[in-house]
């Protein structure tokens, strides 16, 4: 079985999260973090699955979301960046790992 390493951004959006798997273009949401990050595994390992069975890795591995998606996504984060101060960023980051 081969091993896949994919990254991902979530991000909150008022009452919800949404995430997407960078490498395959696939985007879910949720209404908590965690309830998100297992959306979002469930669906990478759903498109994995479905790919290997039907031996089209080579063709579908990498599916890479398009790059205009990806920079909605710089520009979302450097507001963010302006409007933090760096305590905040770590405190986040800390809640987030919790």
């Amino acid at each position: 079985m081969k091993e896949f390493i994919f990254h991902n951004i979530i991000k909150r959006e008022e009452d919800r999260y949404t995430a997407i798997c960078l490498e395959l273009d696939i985007a879910t949401e949720g209404q908590s973090l965690e309830e998100t990050r297992s959306h979002l595994k469930e669906a990478v390992e759903s498109y994995i699955e479905s790919v290997t069975q039907d031996k089209e890795e080579k063709e579908f591995i990498p599916r890479p979301v398009p790059e205009e998606v990806i920079a909605e996504y710089i520009e979302e984060f450097k507001k963010l960046l302006r409007s933090k101060t760096p305590s905040e960023f770590y405190q986040f980051r800390e809640a987030v790992n919790a």
